[in-house]
């Protein structure tokens, strides 16, 4: 797959990964796939530019992209978040979908990708979320019956928190949880935010199918509220597959799916 540039010629490499670090300069952050859809590239191309950028130290290769040099190290708000990885999060919500069953009594968790999940959703199901941003997306959708879990509103981050929250949570068993995670370490599923974290902690312990969706990226990162241990994980949805040593954080009964080139295709 060749890329054109204005004048009609296919871009040299070095022309191409000069147009990849103008665009990182604007978007901050790129997935593979943000780079195979702006470079109109392959993925293995797409990764051949990340990795020549980075080895020359004009930006950082990360977990399943690559970003500025420098980047800030505080975990991007949720608006900045559904600027970011638009494509990727799509391929990720199309791979959560045949999780949810006609029927079942689902958490859906605050996540952008899960945001995405939302507007997919055509099996009866009943979704529980302390989102503002997924009841909205859902209040008329007519196969989905919808549980606010209200509580205190967190502003920013539109979602509800708080004893209030907790206290809806707590009187539902469900028949799964899926959750995002800020970031994921050994120790388990981290946020940036207290109260957050506690709602996602209580429904994981009410459910016997924990499933977390997220991008690679996210592994190995730090972040200050525990939300879940990684027992409570039985399926995990990444764009990336796992190492070997992130795999064996989990039980040996978990599950791991990933993005293949054909889930971007689908897009």
């Amino acid at each position: 797959m060749k890329v054109i540039s204005k004048g009609g010629h296919a871009m040299q490499p070095r022309e191409r990964q000069q147009q990849l670090l103008k665009q990182l300069a604007q978007q901050q952050q790129m997935s593979v796939a943000d780079v195979m859809t702006a470079l109109t590239v392959s993925r293995d191309t797409a990764r051949r530019d990340i990795v020549a950028v980075t080895e020359q130290g004009l930006a950082q290769r990360i977990h399943g992209g690559v970003q500025v040099l420098n980047f800030a190290v505080d975990i991007p708000s949720y608006q900045d978040r559904l600027r970011q990885f638009s494509q990727l999060k799509t391929a990720l919500a199309k791979l959560v979908l045949p999780t949810i069953q006609p029927g079942q009594y689902v958490f859906l968790d605050v996540a952008t990708t899960l945001l995405k999940l939302t507007q997919l959703i055509t099996q009866k199901c009943t979704i529980y979320t302390h989102s503002l941003d997924n009841a909205i997306s859902l209040a008329t959708n007519p196969a989905v019956t919808v549980e606010l879990l209200g509580g205190t509103l967190n502003q920013k981050n539109r979602f509800f928190g708080g004893p209030t929250t907790l206290e809806a949570v707590q009187t539902v068993a469900f028949d799964q949880v899926i959750v995002g995670a800020a970031t994921v370490t050994a120790n388990g599923l981290f946020y940036s935010d207290r109260d957050d974290a506690a709602v996602k902690r209580q429904a994981l312990s009410q459910t016997t199918q924990g499933i977390l969706v997220c991008e690679h990226r996210k592994f190995g990162q730090a972040a200050r509220y525990c939300g879940g241990q990684l027992t409570q994980i039985q399926l995990v949805i990444t764009d990336e597959p796992l190492t070997h040593t992130e795999q064996r954080w989990f039980p040996k009964t978990t599950e791991f799916r990933h993005l293949t080139e054909d889930d971007y295709d689908q897009h």
